[in-house]
């Protein structure tokens, strides 16, 4: 009985190591086509450094991609004509409820009307190059702007994906005005960050005055990567948004927030965006001033988290002001005066840049 097991166990075990993985039998479609995969995605130009390659970014130009189907390898270069066409982005609002505006000529240029699919490829693209006009504008950190393209013609491909109506004169951004949606257009919106926009770990020591009491607060884990997340946000090519964390003695977020320009040789300066916030109903803020000055340092925390070197970002600034609080049904107004002396250290976690896509609302 134990010799006919071992047979049996044996020949299982033959049969369990002679499988392998075989190539796709799988024939291609009768038809190849081509397409743009995402009628509606932002592209932002992300300047300085990030994990992936940034190339392109740094001078000035992305790509906007078109895409071929109906076959596992492309056979042979496929060309696809393009043109921009106004009317794919006439009346529309980003899904924020922002209008949704045609990029002007004068900040962009196309390398090409016509994108190539290389044999052996399924993508091809047609780079755009960005101009010194659009880096001017300060809507151009946010979705605002997009270029609208459209196929029109395909050369060694069978077909392009212009979709199926199922209403008289179909509006090509309304869902519902198909039952095959197309995909022969593309609005490709473009935004950008500048170097120094990202997440941040933030350690450091203030020298708090609050009525004249004076208290050290020390802010700094053991380990980096437990240290407070801090968001740095674009405003221009040169500044960014820095938050602060104060409170009024009732603990309520006072959202005071700093500017910090950063010129050429990497030197930072700290400036006051707003002297008065108006907090809520019953909280001011006032006298809010704010003054220092900085550097960051390129791969200056060596051996940070991660084992690696990360870029630093290091501050010493004065902040004051005075906090209102009007407690409306005793009739009496608080004020309070409040001085920090602050040293900062910020090492780079990541730039905070993910797949975007929008979805479009007609006006």
């Amino acid at each position: 009985m134990k010799k006919i097991f071992l047979i049996l166990f044996s020949t299982a075990l033959v049969g369990l190591t002679s499988c392998h993985n075989k190539d796709w039998e799988f024939n291609d479609f009768e038809y190849q086509s081509v397409y743009f995969s995402y009628q509606y995605p932002v592209r932002t130009i992300v300047l300085g450094d990030d994990i992936f390659d940034t190339t392109l970014d740094n001078e000035w130009k992305c790509k906007i991609m078109a895409t071929t189907g109906g076959v596992y390898s492309n056979p042979h270069d496929v060309t696809v004509d393009i043109s921009v066409d106004n009317n794919y982005a006439q009346d529309l609002q980003f899904d924020n409820g922002t209008d949704l505006l045609i990029m002007p000529t004068t900040y962009y240029s196309l390398s090409d009307d016509q994108i190539v699919i290389k044999k052996g490829e399924l993508t091809g693209g047609v780079e755009v190059q960005l101009t010194e006009a659009f880096f001017a504008d300060p809507e151009a950190i946010r979705n605002t702007y997009v270029i609208p393209v459209q196929m029109s013609n395909v050369t060694a491909a069978d077909s392009i994906l212009s979709g199926v109506p199922q209403v008289e004169n179909p509006r090509p951004a309304v869902a519902g005005d198909w039952s095959v949606q197309p995909k022969d257009f593309i609005l490709y919106a473009i935004k950008y960050i500048n170097p120094w926009h990202g997440y941040y770990l933030r350690r450091g020591v203030d020298e708090v005055t609050k009525d004249g009491v004076n208290t050290t607060e020390v802010r700094h884990q053991q380990y980096v990567e437990d240290d407070a997340v801090w968001q740095l946000t674009t405003r221009s090519m040169t500044e960014v948004h820095f938050p602060l964390d104060y409170q009024n003695k009732e603990g309520q977020n006072l959202n005071l927030e700093m500017n910090l320009t950063v010129d050429d040789d990497l030197n930072i300066t700290v400036s006051a965006l707003n002297d008065t916030y108006q907090v809520n109903d019953s909280v001011r803020v006032y006298n809010f001033v704010a003054t220092g000055t900085g550097q960051f340092v390129e791969d200056g925390e060596v051996k940070s988290w991660g084992d690696q070197d990360r870029d630093g970002l290091y501050l010493n600034y004065e902040v004051g002001y005075d906090v209102e609080i009007d407690y409306q049904d005793a009739g009496v107004i608080d004020t309070e005066t409040v001085h920090y002396s602050t040293i900062d250290t910020l090492v780079i976690r990541n730039r905070g840049v993910d797949i975007e896509l929008f979805t479009p609302i007609v006006n």
